[in-house]
């Protein structure tokens, strides 16, 4: 019977289970802006600064963290409250090719896959 729960368990929910290296960029969950639930602070982002995995246990899970700037913090941290952090690149299109608001002729059409 619990054999049969957990295959169900297993199929059911996806867990997260993200293995990071050292020196991989991660964010920290805060765990005080869950305790708050003060309906003014509900959507308040709840990852915390940049950080880089210094030490990592494998077999444990749990990760020693720096600031960016190398400064160690003091405890350690399990996988279950680091994200990896994902940098985001943006395009910014319009100021490199301008297009004026009113087409008069077709000259003036410029096309953005070209730009790529």
């Amino acid at each position: 019977m619990r054999i049969i729960g957990k295959d169900n368990f297993d199929g059911t929910y996806r867990l997260r289970s993200d293995e990071f290296k050292v020196e991989d960029i991660i964010l920290i969950f805060d765990f005080t802006a869950v305790i708050n639930i003060l309906a003014s602070k509900k959507l308040n982002y709840r990852w915390i600064r940049l950080y880089r995995i210094t030490e990592s246990d494998l077999l444990k899970e749990i990760y020693r963290v720096s600031e960016l700037d190398s400064a160690v913090l003091r405890g350690t941290y399990v996988n279950n409250r680091l994200k990896r952090f994902h940098a985001a690149v943006i395009l910014d299109v319009f100021s490199r090719y301008r297009t004026p608001t009113l087409f008069s002729n077709e000259d003036n059409i410029v096309n953005f896959a070209d730009a790529f």
